[in-house]
């Protein structure tokens, strides 16, 4: 468990930094990300997995180039699991 609550962290300051701008800070797509998912809808959340998104986050998707060469996998998966807490109630 305590491993998780690291890479949500670490993925948080990932996210906030490389993804925010398109994808908002809060998981609302914003103009540059038009057209992506907003990662805060519980049907994101209820169907897309940690796998799901770490897999796009690496290849990359429509515009969205893929981070494969700028981050490690560890880091694509505490992306991953920072996306994942997205969508939790508040």
């Amino acid at each position: 468990m305590l491993a998780a609550v690291i890479a949500a962290s670490e993925g948080k300051t990932l996210y906030d930094t490389k993804c925010a701008q398109c994808h908002g800070k809060d998981g609302v797509a914003k103009p540059p990300g038009r057209g992506s998912k907003n990662f805060n809808d519980p049907a994101f959340q209820s169907t897309w997995s940690n796998d799901a998104i770490a897999a796009i986050t690496s290849e990359g998707k429509g515009k969205m180039p893929g981070y494969r060469s700028k981050l490690t996998p560890a880091q694509i998966q505490a992306v991953a699991a920072h996306v994942k807490t997205l969508g939790a109630p508040k």
